[in-house]
């Protein structure tokens, strides 16, 4: 009996076995391996930036925002609100009138003075228009700056309604002990407002002193004409009266 072709049978039977379960495992390994790549490009489609990328994308660079400046405003009703800090009142000093004095006044003539400077002028005018009348006070009465060391004869012109006349010359001549007002000084009424609108002032320069008649003040127009005589004054070291005041007055 011949058995040589069914053990050939037999053994071409096993290899095809083995090359069949061979398939079968590359089979199920190409599988497994699809299902892995696709959930892994499902995953990087959902998320690029995941670290399983093996190229992510460049990170996006955030917009510039540009900030929207809203300026602020006042409300409707705009109330300031108190600082609190107190603030100084000024308190003026009270306005002094000078009222014209019933004193009669001894004017000295060149013949009779003694020791006294000659005036530049060598004749008294005549039926002037303006009369006066000479007080005394404490300086800082009009001129609170000053003090007991300045000595100062000032005063003011009016018509003869008590109008102010401004624009008419003031003159001060004559001298003091260690002081001399020659040639004479000269200011003009309404520049010292101070007195009135009309007030004029000299400075004499020296401390207040006593003196006799030993120097003069007079009033002239703009041409140079006089418009009183000239009016000698007594003076005091008392600085109660370091100011004279003289006070023209249209007759």
């Amino acid at each position: 009996m011949n058995v040589t072709p069914s053990i050939k049978s037999k053994q071409v039977r096993g290899k095809k076995g083995k090359s069949d379960g061979m398939f079968n495992i590359l089979t199920v390994v190409f599988l497994l391996t699809t299902l892995c790549l696709c959930g892994l490009t499902i995953s990087i489609f959902n998320n690029p930036y995941t670290v399983i990328n093996p190229f992510p994308p460049d990170t996006p660079i955030p917009p510039t925002i540009t900030p929207t400046i809203t300026p602020l405003q006042p409300p409707a009703t705009w109330t300031l609100a108190p600082t609190g800090v107190p603030t100084e009142t000024n308190t003026p000093r009270p306005t002094f009138t000078i009222e014209p004095t019933n004193t009669s006044f001894v004017m000295v003539t060149p013949s009779t003075a003694t020791n006294t400077p000659s005036p530049t002028r060598t004749v008294r005018p005549t039926g002037v228009p303006y009369g006066n009348t000479v007080q005394f006070f404490d300086s800082t009465t009009f001129r609170p700056e000053t003090s007991c060391g300045d000595f100062l004869v000032a005063g003011q012109a009016l018509d003869s309604k008590n109008n102010p006349v401004i624009g008419l010359i003031a003159k001060l001549g004559g001298s003091l002990p260690g002081k001399s007002f020659n040639p004479a000084l000269t200011t003009l009424t309404g520049i010292v407002p101070a007195y009135g609108p009309s007030g004029f002032e000299f400075t004499l320069g020296v401390p207040p002193m006593v003196s006799t008649k030993t120097i003069w003040v007079q009033l002239f127009d703009q041409s140079g004409a006089p418009l009183s005589e000239q009016i000698y004054l007594t003076t005091s070291g008392d600085c109660n009266k370091n100011l004279i005041l003289v006070r023209f007055k249209q007759r």
